[in-house]
């Protein structure tokens, strides 16, 4: 008998929140529809005043929990279900502060409230729990990775270029997974506030600039990139705070167009020398997030590592898709009762649960 579940995943740009509708039939699964939902002006303003505050007020938590569940219907309509036949629901949140090392990491969207709204059993907590046992509480699609290497027939390994970036890669027979720092968050902040743009279109203003190497080494010297995984970092470290003083200490002039060149190599670099740790005899790499559209550092990435590049994995899985998908594979590990304990991945140190259902 099939069984539906649903994930559901936003990313730090907050373009959109992402649905994925999930069959699971005899432990196999298979996406049935994914969706995208924009947000309305407003909600994204109030979503990012929240971030910079590091506080949610309690109406914008309404308008969010509200928002959440209208699109979760919409995706239930639009596939001629019913509530009935979802048996639950995936939801990490939109992060509101990340701070494994203070074992905090707070997020927006009431679960209480969505799931009253819903009827449907809803599994939230997923950073939370992984926190509480020794995790980092990030990134958790690596338990899915893990999960479809065991599933696939070549073994793969995984990039995802959002906000930040996070990799899966083998090591010893074995897969880890972690944050390697800023994909995109640095690069479309800059683009706003230099540009008037939400992003850099396939690279198209980098491209222009060229790379200013003494602040590109500046950046590549922050001490994260010198931490052994587990790690997972975010907006509280790698803000435009952080841009800001690493360009004014370079103690000189550096142009708009220079800049952006510069954090977009900031990606690239920071993203290969991590990838080339893979110890996979066979390197072949899934890439996928929101910075596939960004060419030029997708050809920066895959012209600095071996790895051949895999455009299309089994399941129904999408570039688009996976992130949402992964959080509906784990309200399904959750609802049925099984227990997670991959230490490799976030550094969770027990055998637990992922999440609490509401």
């Amino acid at each position: 008998m099939s069984e539906y579940y649903i994930g559901i995943m936003c990313g730090t740009s907050l373009d959109s929140l992402d649905i994925s509708l999930v069959r699971f039939k005899n432990r196999n699964l298979l996406v049935r529809s994914f969706h995208t939902y924009l947000f309305t002006d407003l909600l994204k303003r109030k979503i990012l005043k929240s971030k910079n505050l590091k506080k949610v007020s309690e109406s914008t938590q309404n308008d969010i929990s509200k928002f959440i569940s209208e699109c979760v219907v919409k995706t239930i309509r639009k596939n001629k279900l019913r509530h009935s036949d979802i048996y639950g629901v995936g939801y990490p949140g939109i992060t509101l502060n990340h701070n494994p090392k203070k074992k905090t990491s707070t997020y927006m969207g009431d679960p209480n409230k969505i799931k009253s709204f819903l009827n449907i059993p809803l599994v939230a907590d997923f950073r939370q729990c992984d926190i509480k046992s020794g995790g980092q509480g990030a990134p958790l699609t690596g338990y899915f990775h893990e999960f479809l290497n065991k599933k696939l027939s070549k073994k793969i390994s995984f990039l995802n270029l959002g906000g930040f970036a996070n990799i899966s890669i083998h090591r010893a027979g074995k897969i880890i997974s972690y944050d390697t720092g800023p994909a995109n968050y640095l690069i479309d902040n800059w683009c706003k506030r230099k540009f008037q743009r939400d992003y850099d279109k396939n690279g198209s203003l980098a491209k222009k600039g060229e790379i200013d190497y003494q602040l590109l080494k500046r950046m590549t010297s922050d001490s994260f990139f010198r931490e052994n995984h587990p790690k997972s970092t975010g907006f509280e470290k790698f803000n435009m705070e952080w841009l800001d003083r690493q360009v004014r200490l370079t103690g000189r002039k550096i142009t708009n167009e220079n800049i952006l060149t510069t954090l977009t190599y900031f990606t690239i670099t920071t993203i290969a020398q991590e990838l080339n740790k893979d110890n996979l005899r066979e390197k072949k790499i899934f890439v996928y997030g929101g910075g596939v559209n960004n060419q030029l550092i997708v050809d920066g990435i895959l012209d600095s590592i071996k790895h051949k590049r895999v455009k299309k994995i089994n399941f129904g899985i999408s570039e688009k898709n996976l992130e949402a998908t992964a959080f509906a594979w784990l309200s399904y590990k959750r609802i049925k009762g099984q227990k997670i304990n991959s230490p490799m991945i976030t550094g969770k140190k027990s055998l637990s649960f992922l999440g609490n259902i509401y």
